[in-house]
Parts: C-alpha cells; sequence; structure tokens
C-alpha cells in the first residue's frame, strides 16, 4: 500500500461533502463519497453478533439504522461494543456477494466508474475487506498519497479503523447544530421525501461532539485526528486548507477551493447559484427557524455545545 487512508466524520448536512470535494481536488489526494454504508451496516452487525453481550444480539434488529445510543436501554452496550470491536471478524462469501451487489449501487450514486468496481471487493474479514475497498479508490487515481472516504453517521466506528488502518488521518466536521436544522427543514420544503426525523439528528449530533472529544483526548490520535468548524472552514478557506495541506505533508493549490470547475453547484438546501464556498449564510438559521425551534434545539443540545464554540442563545419556554 503506497498511500495513507484518509476519513471524513459528521452528520449530514454539516459540511462532510465540502470538505470531502475540496480535499479531492488536489492531485495527491482521492476521496470518495458515501460509497461503503453497506459495508459499515454489516460491519455493524458482524460485531453484535460476534462480540456482544448475549442479550443485546438477542435484541438486536440487524436492519436498524446506525444509532445515537441515548434514551435505548440497549444503547451503552452496543456503543461499548462498537468502540471496543476487533477488525478480525470473519466475512462469509453468502455477506461478501451480498455486500458487492449493494455497494455497486451505492457507489454508483457518486461515481459510476467507481460503482463499477466493486464487483472486485474481496477479503475473508472485514478488514481486509475495507482495505480492498480503499485500494479500488487508489486505482482510479494512480498519483494519490492519500486516499479515503467521506461517511456520515459512523464516527463510532473510529477506533476500529484506528486498528485497521494504523497510519490514517481523519477528520470530523461539525457544524452549528441551529444551522443544521434549518438546512433540514429548507430540504424538506424543496423535496418532502427527504423529511429528516429532527431530534434523531440532534441526537447524533450530541454524540458526535462527545465521541470527538473523546477521540481527541487519546494520545494515540494526537496527530492523526482533526476537528473542523464548518463555520471556520467556509470563512477562511485558504487558510484552513493550507493548514489540512500541512498536515498531510502535501502541498496546496488554488485549484483545491475552484469547486465549481467540476460542475459542483454544491450541496446546499438553498440556492447559492455558482458560488464556489460562500459563509454569508452561516447565520442564517437565526432569520428562518422560529423561537420555539431555536429554543429546543438550545435545550436538547446545551450540554455538548459547551464543548463547542457554540452557544446557546435562548432560556427554554414551557410549551
Amino acid at each position: 500500500m503506497n498511500y495513507r487512508p484518509i476519513f471524513i466524520f459528521g452528520l449530514a448536512r454539516s459540511g462532510t461533502n465540502l470538505l470531502a470535494r475540496l480535499l479531492d481536488r488536489h492531485p495527491a489526494v482521492a476521496v470518495a463519497l458515501d460509497p461503503f454504508m453497506p459495508l459499515f451496516r454489516s460491519l455493524r452487525n458482524a460485531m453484535v453478533a460476534a462480540q456482544a453481550p448475549v442479550a443485546l444480539r438477542q435484541r438486536f434488529d440487524p436492519a436498524s439504522p446506525f444509532q445515537d445510543y441515548y434514551f435505548d436501554p440497549d444503547g451503552r452496550p452496543l456503543l461499548d461494543a462498537m468502540l471496543g470491536a476487533s477488525p478480525n471478524i470473519p466475512l462469509d462469501g453468502q455477506e461478501l456477494e451480498t455486500l458487492r451487489m449493494k455497494a455497486t449501487e451505492r457507489a454508483a450514486l457518486e461515481l459510476p466508474v467507481f460503482g463499477a468496481r466493486m464487483g472486485e471487493l474481496n477479503g475473508s474479514d472485514y478488514g481486509q475487506l475495507l482495505q480492498c475497498a480503499f485500494d479500488i479508490i487508489a486505482s482510479l487515481k494512480p498519483c494519490a498519497r492519500w486516499v479515503g472516504c467521506k461517511e456520515v453517521w459512523i464516527v463510532d466506528f473510529l477506533p476500529l479503523l484506528v486498528k485497521i488502518f494504523p497510519t490514517a488521518h481523519f477528520y470530523i466536521i461539525e457544524r452549528d447544530p441551529r444551522a443544521i436544522v434549518a438546512s433540514l427543514i429548507a430540504m424538506a420544503a424543496k423535496d418532502p421525501t427527504q423529511a429528516a426525523h429532527v431530534p434523531s439528528y440532534l441526537r447524533h449530533w450530541r454524540k458526535n461532539v462527545v465521541l470527538a472529544r473523546r477521540f481527541a483526548s487519546d494520545p494515540q490520535l494526537q496527530d492523526r485526528l482533526t476537528l473542523i468548524s464548518y463555520e471556520k472552514l467556509v470563512a477562511e478557506s485558504k487558510s484552513e486548507m493550507v493548514k489540512i495541506c500541512e498536515e498531510l505533508d502535501i502541498e496546496y493549490t488554488p485549484s483545491m477551493l475552484e469547486l465549481s470547475a467540476d460542475g459542483w453547484k454544491g450541496n446546499s438546501s438553498y440556492d447559492h447559484g455558482e458560488q464556489n464556498i460562500y459563509a454569508n449564510t452561516v447565520e442564517r438559521w437565526r432569520k428562518v427557524l422560529t423561537d420555539p425551534i431555536i429554543q429546543t434545539v438550545d435545550y436538547l443540545c446545551g450540554p455538548e455545545m459547551m464543548l463547542t464554540n457554540y452557544r446557546t442563545v435562548t432560556a427554554p419556554q414551557p410549551e
């Protein structure tokens, strides 16, 4: 393996696509967008089946979405199982065939040529499977020194990925939860089929904040984990990308910021024309959200917001 792996984590609607595309614009970096959700879901289920307590295994639903672990008696045992999992979990041939089909469909959503290569996935365990997946990404950009993927919802896999990829670098991007809610509401207004469950998003936001700080305190990850502020990334794009390039020991190139050169029009819930990066909307939530919604987000996320640079602006009212 003549490259080092890179992972981008964060909540959906928090700027993960933006960061991934900025990095992928560099000639020495290749980042695939959300290609491996079926693999990580299968890995989670295999971890529970092989390593979780008996009571949890009996109650666990393999079809369930990725968990935030709040308000569920199985939440903490499941999180413990995720954080302490071993990568050497066997992968049987039937599951591998299923994953090839699901990964083909998933990866093709962003890059058809990548999806067409998912039939090459192989491995006798999940560690080998993920290494094979990264080798496929690398083969699409042979000059890349850093090869990785961006996935949402899976920050709790980070300790396991450290074991599989001991030289990997991890980025976790965070955004004001009220801005995320504003984006969710706007997205649902444009396309009702994409309406999301806001309280679940907020619980995942809380989980991401807490786990990110737990991981950041690990001495083994001191030089391999970077927390990124979405607001700072869009306000100071050049300086932030220069820092990231220094971390990765690659030379910054101005073309990294020219996202529309590839025809990308952004992933915002709002129409911003052909702008590459825009910072004038980071406080839009103050104008578009009603007071009860802001109060609700402040109430639910307030304790974790104190671990970040975000602060509550309201006091909960008895409504």
